[in-house]
């Protein structure tokens, strides 16, 4: 299948310090993408990879009247002086297709970053959302991975639990389990409990449940100010769908007659 690799600019492999890849996929709720992009921003990473690829859906991105193809996006942030990791973060607004386009992105995803850094990668990291039925005040993060060292080091942030079984759909699970078993880096996956509603599109407490865990654990320098404009929208109009919801049932209580479904 095509893909197309466009480097915007060079690195110098021996000023590359121990990367790890963050990976945020649209998903359930865009918890990973929203998660993952609000580091990018926050860190002010610059893209370093654009990559074209033909199982993205047939779907051109509009922004401002500008038109482009889909694409999924490689940033790059360099921390000198510091014992903290560079940071690579892919993100794009589609995930591959079919679970032949899934498998084969991964691959090649892998072998560009392993030629790229010549195998400096530390780890690769994805992120997701699992759908759960308890409403908690600060949502879980699930741990799973390939290495179960690594796994044990994520275990030790707060409001983190193993995963104990289930199956990850898409890119999000597969990039990092075949980093993992392909012996490129341990590959983790983080995925945040959401209860997505019908009138939200996001879910920002699960994105920031995520980012919480990344900012900890690789000592990123970034606030959530942007995250909790979001959160303060989402709580906004889940308070107003609440209100709506309970007029609608007080008017049906009461018009309700001998012949009414309500009881």
């Amino acid at each position: 299948m095509y893909i197309n690799i466009i480097k915007k600019f060079d690195l110098k492999t021996e000023e590359i310090h121990n990367p790890v890849v963050l990976i945020g996929w649209p998903g359930i709720a865009l918890v990973a993408k929203l998660a993952i992009t609000s580091i990018k921003d926050s860190i002010k990473a610059k893209e370093f990879l654009n990559i074209e690829y033909f199982d993205f859906p047939p779907k051109s991105n509009v922004e401002k009247g500008k038109l482009e193809i889909p694409t999924a996006e490689v940033y790059y942030k360099s921390r000198p002086g510091k014992k903290e990791n560079d940071l690579f973060i892919l993100t794009a607004n589609y995930q591959p297709q079919t679970p032949e386009g899934v498998f084969e992105f991964s691959q090649k995803f892998c072998e560009e970053m392993d030629k790229i850094t010549e195998g400096k990668i530390t780890m690769y990291v994805s992120t997701g959302a699992m759908v759960s039925d308890k409403i908690r005040d600060e949502p879980m993060v699930h741990v799973c991975g390939t290495d179960h060292e690594v796994v044990k080091s994520f275990l030790k942030q707060k409001d983190t639990k193993i995963m104990d079984g289930g199956v990850i759909a898409g890119a999000n699970g597969i990039l990092p389990a075949w980093a993992g078993q392909k012996g490129f880096a341990p590959g983790i996956c983080l995925l945040a409990e959401t209860l997505p509603l019908p009138m939200m599109s996001l879910d920002p407490r699960a994105s920031k449940a995520l980012v919480t865990i990344l900012k900890d654990y690789f000592n990123i320098e970034m606030g959530f100010e942007e995250l909790d404009k979001k959160i303060e929208e989402m709580e906004s109009v889940i308070e107003s769908y609440k209100k709506q919801a309970e007029h609608f049932m007080k008017g049906a209580r009461e018009d309700r007659g001998s012949d009414s479904y309500f009881r």
